[in-house]
């Protein structure tokens, strides 16, 4: 478009860190986080959010992209400028285990499936490229802790923390749904694209470590921390500057 802006933030909705409220706004930690971020590097853009599959497509299109919460993998690794961590999580396959034999690898998992994902999730192509039987993309989260609490599904490639909340949000008792297979813990960024012109990355490389030393930032992670210790039963807890789920 003619009237492009030089500039684009862009993220994937991530409850309970990036939401849209009742107003149909964005808010969340990481919301307040990067426009904290963008503040101190004297950028007025508006945060857009989308789908994953659309938001990779942007920053691998286009320069000067940000994209938050990305998870920092080896097939990424080439592809972004890594401006900031923000969040580091453990990831793997969770459901109800079947017998008391641990599953050890991906070729395990099929003793679990059908296995939910988000759809174009980078764990979405782990599955599919472990050659995972019976994956099922989904388009939300909210959507398939539902199925794999009705049993429509044996498993989910997800968080321990993001189920605990999913099922906090719908009153419902998932004690007995398990993490079966750890896949890894990884760090999710703030991220530019490959292909962003050197002012952009030192200008917000530059807000984002004066940023992280300041006043502003540690009131928003302890105000965060409070909020979010108050929506589910989550293992939390703040190291260097990151928001450690576990």
């Amino acid at each position: 478009m003619s009237n492009e802006p030089d500039f684009w933030v862009l993220t994937a909705l991530e409850p309970p860190f990036s939401l849209r409220n009742e107003r149909g706004q964005l808010e969340g930690y990481l919301i307040e986080l990067v426009q904290g971020i963008l503040a101190e590097a004297d950028i007025q853009q508006e945060i857009l959010a989308g789908p994953w599959e659309r938001l990779i497509q942007e920053a691998q299109d286009k320069p000067n992209v940000l994209v938050f919460p990305l998870a920092r993998t080896p097939e990424r690794e080439k592809e972004f400028h890594w401006v900031l961590p923000l969040t580091s999580n453990v990831y793997g396959v969770l459901g109800v285990p079947v017998d008391d034999t641990p599953i050890r690898s991906f070729a395990g998992v099929n003793a679990v499936v059908p296995i939910g994902v988000l759809g174009s999730d980078f764990r979405h192509k782990v599955l599919l490229a472990e050659n995972v039987n019976e994956v099922m993309p989904y388009d939300d989260y909210d959507t398939a802790v539902s199925d794999l609490r009705a049993g429509k599904l044996g498993s989910m490639f997800f968080s321990d923390a993001g189920l605990r909340y999913f099922c906090f949000k719908q009153s419902a008792d998932c004690s007995h749904i398990k993490l079966l297979y750890q896949y890894d813990t990884l760090t999710s960024y703030i991220a530019l694209s490959k292909n962003s012109d050197a002012k952009h990355i030192a200008i917000f490389n530059t807000a984002a470590q004066r940023f992280l030393k300041s006043d502003k930032f540690s009131q928003i992670q302890q105000s965060w921390l409070l909020k979010l210790q108050e929506q589910g039963p989550f293992k939390l807890h703040i190291k260097n500057g990151v928001l450690n789920l576990w």
